[in-house]
């Protein structure tokens, strides 16, 4: 009798722990009657899943979303009303968050859905507790520029202007980057350092990186965020941004028949290195003006080298073919040589290279590459 209870208890624990999934009630106030969210996951490589993309409406600011998940995850939800009239950037909210199968509820208000409550999830908490200290650097950055407007010093004008003139997303990076080292402890500590080692390995050099792993607990090492921590300190070397007068970093990439293609390989030449993907509107927009000049100049020893940061090959062969990409053109799936070697951060980026294999210009585009070159081969 006994086995016989035993068995259907565990049936029933069983199958409570399969039912498992996240169940979040929402309510953003402001909202009537029927709006679009859009809802995507986070995954773990910190690139958006578009794939599963998923579409549910909110009615009179209230939404539910019932999801299994494999693992706690950033979910990223984005509010897109219809627009009627003009369109203004703020009609459209998002914001991102972090859930687990477990009840959650989450309240926010039209106009600030960014800044949403969340409730039920202790990494949730640990999420906001790092927005704050974001903000309440960003506020303080704030009132010391305010102080120092109203001191009419020449010094004072001085610090004014390089206050003034700190970018607002490098600040928040900066600070996110300051809350990682004085929380290391944390699960969001973590994630946030390795999105920095996939997207903006710049700020974490090496020696920094060791120790900010080095003081995580063993858990945060060996999960899946702790290890690409490790991979880079272990395995990506980053080199110093390249500047005008350096050689260029040398690297080997497939073109779209699989042949491997080096910079090396091209020496001699006048090279433009151009980094795109196929969703950069500006960048294909470039390579109409780059066929052009590839035209008039090719028979003077002028060439580009594409590189790709497309994670779809489909898309970055149908690319090539619409914009009439009859110069060379790699793929670089993983983003290795963009992000770590050359520490590109945006596109459209590109370098160019005289014939002595030297960086004479950086991110010239338009006409201006177009004078760049008439004058680089007049005197040649």
């Amino acid at each position: 009798m006994k086995k016989i209870v035993l068995f259907l208890l565990t049936s029933y624990c069983t199958i409570l722990v399969g039912q498992e999934k996240l169940k979040l009630n929402g309510f953003v106030k402001g909202y009537k009657g029927k709006v679009k969210l859009i809802l995507n996951i986070i995954k773990p490589t910190h690139e958006t899943d578009m794939i599963n993309e998923e579409v549910l409406y909110m009615i009179d600011g209230k939404f539910s979303i019932e999801k299994k998940l494999t693992a706690p995850t950033l979910l990223s939800i984005r509010i897109r009303p219809e627009i009627s009239g003009n369109f203004h950037p703020g009609l459209f909210e998002s914001t991102f968050i972090w859930v687990d199968n477990r009840e959650m509820t989450l309240t926010g208000e039209k106009g600030n859905f960014e800044n949403c409550d969340v409730s039920g999830y202790f990494l949730e908490e640990e999420h906001k507790r790092s927005k704050a200290f974001v903000q309440k650097k960003l506020t303080q950055h704030k009132a010391k520029i305010d102080s120092l407007a109203k001191i009419s010093t020449k010094d004072a004008k001085k610090q004014y202007d390089r206050l003034k003139s700190i970018n607002k997303i490098y600040l928040e990076n900066k600070y996110q980057l300051d809350y990682c080292y004085l929380n290391p402890q944390s699960f969001i500590s973590t994630y946030n350092y390795s999105w920095f080692v996939k997207w903006i390995p710049q700020m974490v050099p090496k020696s920094k990186a060791a120790t900010f792993y080095a003081s995580l607990r063993d858990e945060f090492k060996h999960n899946i965020y702790g290890k690409q921590i490790k991979n880079y300190i272990d395995n990506i070397a980053v080199n110093p941004k390249l500047k005008i007068g350096d050689k260029p970093y040398p690297f080997a990439l497939p073109d779209s028949t699989g042949t491997i293609i080096s910079l090396n390989s091209l020496k001699g030449k006048v090279i433009l290195l151009d980094f795109w993907s196929s969703s950069c509107g500006p960048c294909r927009k470039e390579h109409r003006n780059y066929t052009e000049l590839h035209d008039k100049f090719k028979a003077k020893g002028f060439t580009i080298l594409s590189i790709s940061q497309d994670r779809n090959r489909k898309n970055w062969t149908k690319a090539m073919i619409k914009d009439n990409m009859i110069w060379p053109s790699v793929w670089d799936k993983e983003m290795n040589i963009s992000k770590y070697t050359y520490l590109v951060s945006g596109i459209p980026q590109n370098y160019l290279i005289n014939t002595k294999g030297h960086i004479i210009a950086e991110n010239v585009k338009g006409k201006h590459l177009g004078k760049s070159l008439e004058k680089l081969f007049l005197y040649k």
